[in-house]
């Protein structure tokens, strides 16, 4: 019986665990995903990895305030095709929330 206990314990710790870490944003490879980008030419290593870097910082931020259907769908939407983008994520996410604007301008 209290083998039975420990492992239902077990279990419910590893549900909340993945909760948990399902609010949070994804754990990407910035410097992966930069290399993948640079190869065509677009952008310099330094200037992808800053841009990723300051999304994935401002997701950090924000995540919150994204709905979990967003979330599930930017996050698959931003690993497609083995990249995995925090720029394209948080582009996704601002898009389907209504929050999107120019931050060049």
């Amino acid at each position: 019986m209290r083998s039975f206990i420990f492992a239902l314990a077990a279990i419910a710790s590893c549900a909340i665990d993945r909760a948990q870490a399902a609010d949070r944003p994804p754990a990407f490879d910035i410097l992966r995903n930069c290399k993948e980008e640079i190869t065509g030419g677009v952008t310099s290593i330094e200037a992808c990895t800053k841009d990723e870097t300051d999304a994935k910082n401002e997701l950090a931020k924000r995540w919150s305030q994204f709905s979990v259907s967003d979330k599930k769908s930017c996050v698959s939407e931003s690993s497609v095709g083995g990249g995995q983008s925090y720029v394209e994520l948080l582009t996704c996410l601002e898009m389907s929330s209504g929050q999107f604007s120019r931050r060049d301008q």
